[in-house]
């Protein structure tokens, strides 16, 4: 009898290293077939499905209903016979690997719930899931305020539950808690707030970034933590990529209403916009659409300014069957291939194949770049735009041509980085935040 790992691989976010388990659609001993939802888990985007990979029975359950799970541990099993103890149900000890680092974790995370949770603050930015802030803003709760529960102090939808339910039990006390707190309070506790505004207060405007074809959320990982503390940043998978592999679209058009439409779920009017290549092309189309307030704009090596596209780098992308054929059509996107990590190639092929993404890539790319051609033309929304502009790019770029930034209107800062190619968020992090900062800045 063979039993089949059932796991998450990827939370999405750069704070996310565990899931958080909502619950089992299935007990122990239950016949499954491929498809069916078995758990559900709330990861950076709220709230995740997850589905059985083949037909079996759930053979067993290491995780409870409210638990962490670290990203990529096993959640339960499932077997190819019907298990022999079908009737016990109920979850089991972790695997034996796994015990001692998850068991470690929790020890160290519940020691520093009992000395008193720090805030969820990294660098002066709050640390929340989309989730927790939105139920926040509805409920005009400073999370500034709130100690997390999740890694690194991270604030969940449930953190902000258990505050919202103290404030309601106690409306005639005040917005912070005496320090000396009871051992048996609830684990999330609202601590003292500081004397300085919150984050979302100074700028009500979020920082929203859209990764480039083929990337993911991920993209903007080494970015992040250089752009300023004062202002709230969210990373959306584009639709066909990430998290987002199940839905489609049929053009460019399709890609900025998808968008549009999430933004607007998460409850933001006005935003700052910050688009790579694809993303830049959507962050474009998405402020021509009009149904979110713009604030700034800054665009990296975007699509949409001139017909011309590497065919051979979209190909490569999306047939590449092996890791080291990947690899060197990943090498084109970067001046240096020194910059990419070493098993870069290896561990994007293995998401792309787990997720089959692709082909829906492949399909995305032959609707958007045929022949090799841009399909898109967003020049004219480019001279339309009123807000503070910006534009990076490299000079080494084999993607998309950098002299596509001379069409810029002269309202458009352009800035051409030398030893530079198609990704300047992950070979000059450092600039491309500065850059970046500057136009937000400059917004007022």
């Amino acid at each position: 009898m063979a039993n089949h790992p059932i796991s998450i691989e990827s939370a999405g976010g750069e704070y996310m290293e565990s899931v958080l388990v909502l619950g089992w659609a299935v007990r122990p001993g239950e016949p499954v077939t491929a498809g069916q939802l078995i758990v559900t888990v709330e990861t950076a985007k709220a709230a995740t499905e997850v589905e059985a990979e083949r037909d079996g029975w759930l053979a067993e359950t290491f995780f409870v209903e409210g638990q962490e799970a670290p990203v990529g541990a096993v959640l339960g099993t499932i077997s190819d016979t019907k298990p022999a103890d079908a009737s016990a149900g109920g979850p089991k000890p972790r695997p034996p690997a796994a015990t001692a680092p998850v068991l470690a974790a929790a020890t160290a995370e519940g020691a520093s719930r009992e000395a008193g949770a720090p805030v969820a603050v990294a660098g002066g930015r709050v640390i929340a899931s989309p989730l927790a802030r939105r139920l926040a803003r509805e409920a005009g709760l400073d999370l500034s305020g709130i100690a997390g529960s999740g890694p690194r102090g991270r604030i969940k939808q449930r953190d902000v539950a258990a505050a919202l339910s103290e404030r309601a039990e106690q409306p005639a006390m005040p917005s912070t808690v005496a320090s000396a707190a009871s051992p048996t309070a609830p684990m999330a506790r609202v601590a003292p707030q500081a004397p300085v505004a919150s984050s979302v207060a100074r700028h009500a405007e979020p920082v929203i970034l859209l990764h480039g074809f083929g990337a993911d959320r991920s993209a903007w990982r080494q970015v992040l933590p250089l752009l300023p503390a004062d202002f709230e940043t969210i990373t959306l998978d584009l639709p066909g990529h990430g998290a987002e592999t199940g839905r489609t679209a049929q053009g460019i058009e399709d890609l900025a209403l998808d968008v549009s439409d999430r933004i607007e779920a998460l409850g933001i009017e006005r935003a700052h916009l910050v688009g790579h290549s694809l993303g830049g092309a959507t962050a474009l189309a998405l402020t021509a659409l009009g149904r979110v307030a713009v604030r700034s704009l800054t665009l990296l090596a975007p699509g949409g300014l001139g017909p011309e596209i590497n065919a051979g780098f979209i190909g490569g992308l999306t047939r590449s069957t092996t890791a080291e054929a990947l690899e060197r059509w990943l090498a084109v996107m970067v001046a240096d291939p020194n910059v990419l990590p070493q098993g870069y190639a290896r561990a994007v092929l293995r998401n792309m194949e787990r997720s089959g993404q692709q082909a829906v890539l492949a399909g995305l790319a032959e609707r958007l770049f045929a022949g090799g051609t841009q399909a898109f033309d967003l020049l004219a929304a480019l001279r339309r735009v009123s807000v503070p502009t910006r534009i990076v790019w490299g000079r080494s770029d084999r993607v998309i041509p950098h002299e596509h930034s001379l069409r810029a209107p002269g309202s458009a800062a352009v800035h051409l980085l030398d030893g530079v190619g198609h990704v300047p968020q992950m070979e000059a992090p450092e600039l491309t935040a500065r850059l970046i900062s500057e136009t937000l800045r400059s917004a007022g």
